[in-house]
């Protein structure tokens, strides 16, 4: 009985079923007589084959990733003819590549990429290396011994040119080819080190050196070392590597022959990325001072010689001797670059590529909430959601719940010697305050969020904005509120935390501050007790106060301009503030959160009893026209205290035994009124409250 064929609508695909299946419903596989896993023909304005797979809900049609809509020629909403198609295990697969670059050693990476997918001839393949840095769009040119075929882990990948020549050599042991890494850095060093090596002639004409030196600044786990074993992958270039970290635990006579040997190397080999790890060691005293002199000796000659690319790798360049960071050793200095939001969905897949997915995993708006992370963070959270997948019901799918939750207990690298989250305050929970919250609304999410209409519109968005109010008015709250909007790094700094009596640390503290919000943007950046640390300057005043005002003018003026970052200070003595940091393109919008009236009294009570079982007796109305005068933190007191009292009575009437029956608490208008008797407000403002209830 020949297989029957279903005409369906194209609908779109979940990112959990991947870019090389088709998803179906039980009911269109029943009826093909297919099972997932199984290989459909899908034709369009051409045919393609591809593996099925059953999704749980009726999409509505055939669930068609875009590659396979691009090889089908059909778009969204079109109609397609599905049927069963034979396809066996591929034994050699030929790709044709359309541009002109030679990759070497890539073949076991491209069999990796599509093992498990139905190719056929005419059909093209888009492939990403080194966590999308690299995206390579194929042809299918042969499929033997038959096409088509499905791609196995003994299919033979034969990748050429159009001149016909190979471009792919299959050795499995590219180090970095399955590896992700920050995309930006990675095409700066790899057109960096392919320039000097491929022009050398050029550059030996022109009596310049023909040898390059860089030192790579960046956090723990953010994949330096495998960014420069890919950049040497990518230039087809011998790699030799040493560790300032081991060498520092050698001898003399030790540390010498390892690093003559890796000089040897580099001179031996026609083109060499010589990788000088953990320079960060070299700030330490003792053996490190030795070891510093000798690996600048070390530099000099690899920089004598010829086709060599020399780059350090530190997590803090501060820390590496000024006399290897100039010119003729290390030339340049390049910050590791964040990972954008396509580096960090890029490793999400690539982390979780063997971990079982439910279909509601959203790898796209996962990587849009994980900013600071770096990619060991990314592995780190992965690692988290399985876990508490397997948790719950032994080893099963993981789902969008899953990560979620790890995402609140996997702190960032970039931001871990900073106070830092990543907030989830909503409106709601902001009692009052409409002015307030209109002005920072418009001062830091609008500049976060609609960056390109700023632009359009010809303005550079507020730099920063100053909240003042007296305490307990919601100030903190409101810059963490307007950051969980756009999804923004919160990182807060209490003023006095950046005075340091050492010369020069304060200012380093702000540098180092403002250096790790721009590499972790978008970021707020918070200032409590501005008032501390930006004092009106004396002209004998020379301390830390005036050296940190100073630092906090030049980071806001904008030598290295502070694109996607916000300032927002907090005050309760805007009148002590040096007024040079209020000035426009500063912190130059001022908003008040002024002390609640009677409704915002009202409102901030029902915020803070949302969660407090209390009686139909509580008159919150009655409550908020008493409180005259109450912050919105002595209003949250003010519930906690009665809800403590009503806690009391429950531990006195089962006579403080915890084996008891436990008894429902409940507060009500009595414990409100006790606790109106032991508080008071924090802020002596002028305004009626009543001592007594009304009879």
């Amino acid at each position: 009985m020949p297989h029957m064929s279903v005409r369906l609508p194209v609908a779109d695909a979940p990112a959990s079923l991947g870019d090389r299946r088709v998803g179906l419903s039980a009911s269109v596989l029943s009826d093909l007589g297919a099972e997932p896993g199984g290989t459909v023909r899908v034709r369009g304005g051409r045919a393609t084959v591809a593996v099925a797979a059953r999704v749980d809900d009726d999409p509505g049609g055939a669930c068609l990733p875009e590659p396979i809509r691009r090889n089908a020629d059909a778009d969204l909403g079109d109609t397609v003819t599905v049927e069963p198609a034979d396809a066996g295990p591929a034994a050699t697969v030929t790709l044709r590549l359309d541009e002109s670059m030679d990759l070497t050693r890539a073949a076991a990476a491209l069999r990796r990429r599509l093992e498990g997918t139905a190719v056929s001839v005419g059909d093209e393949v888009t492939a990403t290396l080194l966590g999308g840095a690299l995206t390579l769009t194929f042809v299918v040119e042969d499929v033997a011994p038959s096409s088509p075929g499905v791609v196995g882990e003994e299919t033979e990948i034969d990748v050429t040119t159009d001149e016909g020549t190979a471009a792919v050599v299959d050795d499995p042991d590219l180090p970095d080819a399955d590896n992700v890494v920050p995309a930006a850095t990675f095409r700066e060093l790899r057109e960096a080190a392919a320039t000097r090596l491929d022009g050398r002639e050029s550059f030996a004409a022109a009596g310049r050196p023909t040898t390059l030196g860089i030192l790579i600044e960046g956090p723990r786990g953010a994949g330096k070392t495998t960014l420069v074993e890919s950049v040497a992958a990518a230039v087809d270039a011998t790699l030799v590597r040493a560790s300032a970290a081991r060498l520092r635990g050698e001898g003399a006579g030790d540390r010498d022959r390892r690093l003559d040997r890796v000089v040897e190397a580099a001179s031996v080999a026609d083109r060499a990325v010589v990788l000088l790890d953990d320079l960060e060691v070299l700030g330490d005293d003792g053996a490190a001072a030795t070891l510093g002199d000798r690996l600048r000796e070390t530099l000099d000659e690899l920089r004598a010689g010829d086709g060599t690319v020399v780059v350090g790798v530190t997590t803090d360049a501060e820390r590496v001797p000024e006399s290897l960071r100039r010119g003729g050793r290390f030339d340049r200095e390049v910050e590791l670059a964040p990972l954008s939001v396509a580096d960090r969905e890029a490793a999400l897949k690539s982390v979780a590529r063997d971990v079982p997915l439910a279909m509601d995993v959203d790898f796209a708006a996962t990587a849009t909430r994980i900013n600071g992370f770096v990619l060991a963070d990314v592995a780190v959270l992965v690692d988290a959601a399985l876990e508490r997948a397997v948790r719950r019901e032994g080893r099963t799918a993981v789902r969008q719940a899953d990560l979620d939750a790890a995402m609140e207990s996997v702190d960032p690298g970039g931001l871990r010697d900073v106070a830092v989250d990543v907030p989830s305050v909503s409106w709601d929970e902001v009692g009052g305050l409409e002015a307030a919250k209109r002005e920072i609304v418009r001062a830091v999410y609008w500049p976060l969020e609609y960056a390109d209409r700023f632009e359009r519109a010809g303005i550079e968005p507020p730099s920063g904005v100053l909240l003042h109010g007296p305490p307990g008015t919601g100030k903190t709250l409101l810059a963490r509120a307007a950051a969980s909007l756009s999804d923004a790094n919160f990182i807060s700094v209490n003023g006095p935390e950046l005075l340091n009596r050492y010369v020069g640390a304060s200012e380093r503290a702000v540098r180092d501050l403002f250096a790790t919000a721009r590499e972790n943007a978008p970021a707020v950046v918070f200032f409590d007790e501005v008032d501390a640390i930006s004092p009106k300057r004396r002209g004998d005043d020379t301390g830390a106060g005036e050296r940190v005002v100073s630092q906090l003018l030049t980071e806001l003026d904008g030598l290295e301009p502070l694109t996607d970052v916000v300032v927002v200070a907090a005050t309760n003595r805007p009148d002590s503030i040096d007024e040079a940091l209020l000035r426009p393109g500063r912190i130059e919008k001022a908003v008040e959160t002024p002390l609640p009236d009677e409704a915002a009294r009202r409102e901030i009570l029902a915020i803070h009893t949302r969660n407090t079982p209390t009686t139909a007796a509580v008159d919150l109305d009655a409550l908020a026209a008493r409180t005259a005068g109450y912050s919105g933190g002595d209003l949250a007191a003010l519930v906690r205290e009665a809800a403590m009292l009503a806690i009391e009575e429950t531990i006195v009437d089962e006579g403080g035994g915890a084996d008891g029956p436990r008894e429902a608490i409940a507060v009500d208008a009595d414990h409100f009124e006790r606790a109106l008797a032991e508080t008071a407000p924090s802020v002596d403002e002028p305004g009626d409250r009543a001592a007594t209830p009304p009879d």
